[in-house]
Formats: C-alpha cells, sequence, structure tokens
C-alpha cells in the first residue's frame, strides 16, 4: 500500500483511465439494486430514500471521475459531498430498517446464502474503511484496489439483498 496522501481541491489525479472511472460505477449499481431489496423486504421507503441518497452521492463521485480523465479537472463539491452525503444516507437506511418491518428483514437474512454474503459484506467495508485511511486517493493503483474491493463488498450486498428477498 502506498503512504496516504490527503486528496484536496488543488489535486488532479494525473493517471486516471475511463476504465477506472466506469469501474467506480459497478459498485454504485450493486448497492442501488441491493438497497431497492432491502427497501422493499423492509416495506420502508426511508430505506429507499437512504439508498437513493447513496447512490446519487456514488454516482456524482463517478461523474467526478470521468470529468478528472476527460477534461484534467477536480470539480471538488462533487469529490468531498461524499463525505457528506453518503453518512447520511446510510442513517437514512438504518433509521427506515427500525421504523420499517426490522424483523422482517432480521428474519429474510438469516437464510445460509444472505448471511454468508452479508458476512462478506461487513468484511468488505471494513477493509474499505482501513483503505480509505491508508491508501491515496490521488493514485490510479489505489483506487484499481479499492474499487475493486467495493466491487465485491456491494455485489455481496446485493447477493445477500437479492436472497433474503426469496425467503420473505
Amino acid at each position: 500500500m502506498s503512504e496516504k496522501k490527503k486528496m484536496t481541491k488543488d489535486v488532479v489525479p494525473e493517471d486516471f483511465t475511463m476504465g477506472l472511472a466506469l469501474m467506480d460505477a459497478l459498485p454504485v449499481l450493486f448497492f442501488g439494486v441491493g438497497s431497492l431489496f432491502m427497501g422493499r423486504i423492509a416495506e420502508s421507503g426511508i430505506v429507499l430514500a437512504g439508498g437513493f441518497v447513496c447512490f446519487a452521492t456514488g454516482m456524482l463521485k463517478v461523474v467526478w471521475k470521468i470529468i478528472v480523465v476527460l477534461q484534467k479537472k477536480n470539480i471538488w463539491p462533487l469529490f468531498v459531498q461524499m463525505r457528506i452525503c453518503m453518512p447520511i444516507g446510510f442513517v437514512l437506511m438504518i433509521i427506515g430498517c427500525f421504523l420499517g418491518d426490522a424483523g422482517k428483514l432480521g428474519s429474510a437474512l438469516l437464510n445460509p446464502v444472505s448471511l454468508v454474503f452479508l458476512v462478506l459484506f461487513v468484511v468488505g467495508m471494513f477493509l474499505m474503511i482501513r483503505f480509505a485511511m491508508k491508501l491515496d486517493a490521488s493514485n490510479v493503483r489505489d483506487n484499481w484496489i479499492e474499487q475493486w474491493l467495493n466491487a465485491l463488498a456491494q455485489g455481496a450486498f446485493m447477493v445477500a439483498m437479492v436472497a433474503a428477498s426469496h425467503h420473505i
């Protein structure tokens, strides 16, 4: 792992590619689909609203990377909004689980397939937090590592939710 550098409004990552920008969309799509299933299981519009906030926030980050690639510009609000909006989306989803049918969601997630993929998702998220603290956000290699891990984690979340929806 490279040493962490602080991403600032003045840093323009130089080696980002369109492939990396598009790869960033994959976990966003996986999470969006998983959120739809989660909201349906919990019967909660708040879960869906939180999932939408997270999805929209992730897509804005994808747009940021595309702009970095095509125009060699760092549109800072598109980058920094993740730090504000993503936690808001997650909090809404958690609140929605408790206000919706949390028991239904909990029992649906206890099936063996959902449980395995939910554990993989949680492990992936802990690793993502570690990477966020250690990796350099402007380094292309570190971004690829983070995006592959994020895609695997969000894919696991999606599979957990789809499998859970088949057990309700």
